[in-house]
């Protein structure tokens, strides 16, 4: 009785494991690479997807055509196309009807600043040295398309004569929730797309004793221009998936904080000093306050939002900085990787894998089971002997 009882306990487990896997794919996606350019070579990168949903569509566009990393979040019906056409290599955005939202982001620029109080943090007050990535040529290094997962990393080396160095971008669509396979293991879900920055061996200016190096970061939505982005920082449930850091940062457009369905950036204040990614290794990762900005006339993203409405169109900047005090500053590794996510809806929450799920439920489900069996077994042993069976004696 005890076998079948732990049999049964473990059939139920490994049947909510196979439900969980076979539902979890939420959309549909199809991508295409530069659609309808015949001008576009090896050195121009559009990504359009396409992700369709029981009631919406989510469009991406990953573009890096105007060397600037640009991401493109457009909502719309089920019966909407978003048209790319093309002057020479320069794409143009037309939509077969009116979205219901959009928002985007693009990282324009890269800051060195000269730490001079070595606390991480970027501050206007420091020598600083901009590096607009429209100046790099950005080659694709790895693509993947198919109905399970699209890939793109792209790579730019040497900023300029002066500056030298590697700058390597992933971006990773998974149709389903998950964690993230690398450090800090972030939730993508199908709404997202998980955005991997690694900056390797770039050069430090020789008159600045503190070098450290900075994401400029352009976020804009279709929300009310004076409106303003939502900046939190909520502790998790606990450091399983990212040990010793038990802080989420979330960034939201206005809709997404007032109604769950904008946009949002999510990630652990965490990067990481080695391409092996471990708790040794890591360091802090520091957003600063949000500013009002412009796009650039020649930017993909002026490009795009160009169909809206001005005063529906909020702007905003961003700078993320990363190090903490008495770490040798940039040049003691020579390299810092850092991971976020961007995506529609409301940010997702962390919860307990079901690997803990199942380790707790085992872990109190077996001892249950044995206590409840050894009650059952002593009630029918009780019974027993207060019901002994009848003994049949032969009179002869």
């Amino acid at each position: 009785m005890l076998f079948l009882t732990i049999k049964m306990y473990f059939s139920t487990l490994l049947f909510i494991l196979s439900i969980s896997v076979a539902y979890s794919q939420d959309r549909k996606i199809t991508s295409i690479l530069n659609p309808d350019c015949n001008a576009c070579t090896d050195f121009d990168t559009l990504l359009y997807i396409r992700a369709d949903g029981a009631h919406d569509s989510i469009h991406q566009v990953w573009d890096f055509t105007r060397r600037t990393p640009t991401v493109i979040f457009l909502i719309s019906s089920l019966n909407l196309t978003l048209n790319v056409t093309w002057n020479s290599e320069t794409p143009k955005f037309t939509f077969s009807e009116e979205p219901k939202y959009s928002f985007a982001i693009a990282i324009d620029k890269i800051y060195e600043y000269n730490d001079t109080e070595d606390n991480g943090h970027f501050d206007d007050r420091y020598p600083q040295r901009p590096y607009p990535l429209n100046d790099l040529l950005w080659i694709r290094q790895d693509l993947v398309q198919s109905n399970n997962e699209v890939k793109l990393i792209m790579r730019a080396h040497h900023l300029n004569d002066y500056q030298k160095g590697t700058i390597e971008i992933k971006l990773d669509l998974l149709p389903y929730q998950d964690y993230a396979v690398d450090l800090p293991h972030l939730i993508h879900t199908s709404n997202s797309t998980l955005i991997d920055v690694n900056l390797v061996n770039l050069t430090c200016s020789e008159d600045y004793q503190a070098s450290r190096f900075a994401l400029h970061f352009l976020l804009v939505s279709t929300d009310r221009k004076n409106d303003t982005m939502n900046y939190t920082m909520r502790k998790s449930l606990d450091d399983e998936h990212t040990p010793g850091v038990f802080e989420i940062v979330e960034i939201v457009t206005p809709a997404s904080r007032r109604r769950g369905v904008g946009g949002f950036l999510q990630f652990r204040p965490v990067a990481y000093t080695q391409p092996q990614r471990g708790v040794s290794v890591s360091t802090s990762a520091h957003v600063s306050h949000f500013n009002r900005t412009e796009l650039r006339n020649d930017s993909t993203l002026k490009t795009f939002y160009r169909h809206f409405d001005r005063d529906n169109v909020l702007v905003q900047d961003m700078v993320v900085s990363f190090g903490d005090a008495a770490d040798g500053y940039y040049k003691q590794q020579n390299y810092t990787s850092w991971s976020f996510t961007v995506g529609h809806g409301t940010p997702p929450k962390e919860g307990f894998s079901l690997f803990v799920i199942m380790i707790i439920s085992i872990g109190l489900g077996i001892p249950v089971t044995l206590a409840l069996s050894s009650v059952v077994y002593l009630v029918v042993r009780k019974y027993k002997h207060r019901n002994p069976p009848t003994r049949l004696l032969n009179d002869e």
